[in-house]
């Protein structure tokens, strides 16, 4: 009886000493090491085989566009970053608001210091949501230049793009000729689209994020 008591403390002793000192490791393989981050993310759209028989996946088409400085961009304008795509347009009051507001408190704040990642907000209304109006709409969610861009130009291209290139759900409906997506697009350095996310919930923050870090831990193997 008496040694059941003695050994008891000890017992107490190790398991405080597991999470003082073992958790915060285990937490930082996890956590930093990308190791739950290991399994490969799909390739959205139509394939091919080439004639050397690699697989050629749909990749976005490029563009030419204006963002909310007024400066005109393309692809190039992005080249090697991991994109993260949206449309919206500003005087939508419902979908567009919260999905914007969840992806600059959630998404862009763990991303807005990470220079391999750049986030773009395609307009679906460029004739009333000129350079100036994407400017103010941009600083509401505190969006910083040049990692969060708002994207306006020619309105059948950027639904084309919407539709043939980022693969948005929606994209082909409208509401009032403007359509309505809640999606957020998440594209590689070789411009193919890996994942297509929900904006709202607690599980599409963990989803998204841990995407960004799943392709991010893929280039880092490379």
């Amino acid at each position: 009886m008496n040694q059941e008591i003695k050994k008891r403390p000890s017992f107490k002793v190790m398991g405080v000493l597991f999470l003082v000192f073992v958790m915060p490791v285990l937490w930082i393989m996890l956590n930093k090491t990308g190791v739950h981050y290991s399994r490969p993310l799909p390739f959205f759209g139509e394939r091919e085989v080439g004639p050397n028989g690699d697989t050629i996946y749909h990749t976005i088409e490029n563009f030419k566009l204006v963002n909310q400085n007024a400066d005109s961009v393309t692809l190039d304008t992005y080249k090697d970053k991991i994109l993260l795509v949206n449309f919206f347009f500003a005087s939508c009051e419902t979908v567009c608001p919260k999905m914007n507001d969840f992806i600059a408190q959630h998404i862009y704040r763990e991303f807005e210091k990470d220079p391999s990642i750049q986030f773009l907000s395609f307009t679906v209304d460029p004739e009333n949501d000129s350079p100036k109006v994407l400017l103010n709409y941009a600083n509401k969610f505190g969006a910083k230049f040049p990692n969060w861009q708002f994207l306006t130009g020619n309105k059948k291209r950027i639904y084309d793009l919407a539709m043939y290139s980022f693969l948005i759900p929606g994209a082909h409906d409208s509401h009032q000729g403007l359509f309505h997506s809640e999606k957020i697009a998440l594209v590689d350095k070789q411009l193919r689209i890996r994942g297509v996310f929900e904006t709202g919930g607690q599980l599409d923050k963990s989803a998204i994020i841990d995407a960004v870090r799943a392709l991010k831990l893929e280039y880092k193997k490379k």
